[in-house]
């Protein structure tokens, strides 16, 4: 019987292949899904805007605009019923500019903050209810300088997965 070591190191470098391939392995990411709202209502539909400050502003003082307004959030987990993953609200970039919304909830999620372009963690966990719902009351702030007109704030609730 005539051993060839070519076979030997074949089964080698397979083997080896393998491994580094498991070391190695990129991370899997949470698939991202968009949330049903359909039943999100907004219980002040325009939110007025007023600058900040009392005084009015002058060249480079403060600019900054704030609203508010309270949000009654109706969201279907039906998808992801009997499963655990983590529920953000995003606060996509948007004219006129930079915008942060801050919230407190009053049910199960979680109070915070986003920026525009970024999304917060508003809930970690099983998913035990075809709906969540919630009351969260949105403060919105904007450099005035960039406001000219009415504008829409848009947000939106996504879904990764665990």
């Amino acid at each position: 019987m005539n051993h060839s070591p070519l076979p030997t190191l074949r089964s080698i470098a397979f083997f080896f292949a393998l491994g580094l391939s498991i070391i190695w392995a990129p991370a899997s990411h949470a698939r991202t899904s968009i949330i049903d709202d359909a039943g999100t209502t907004t219980l002040e539909p325009t939110v007025r805007l007023r600058f900040e400050s009392a005084a009015p502003p002058r060249g480079g003082a403060n600019n900054r605009m704030v609203g508010q307004t309270t949000v009654r959030v109706h969201l279907n987990l039906a998808p992801w019923l009997k499963h655990s993953g983590r529920i953000y609200l995003a606060l996509p970039a948007q004219p006129p500019g930079p915008l942060t919304a801050i919230w407190t909830a009053e049910g199960r999620l979680a109070s915070g903050q986003a920026h525009s372009g970024n999304r917060t963690l508003i809930y970690a966990g099983p998913i035990t209810t075809p709906f969540l719902e919630d009351v969260l009351r949105f403060q919105f702030m904007v450099d005035g300088a960039l406001v000219r007109r009415p504008f829409p704030v848009t947000f939106r609730f996504e879904f990764d997965e665990d």
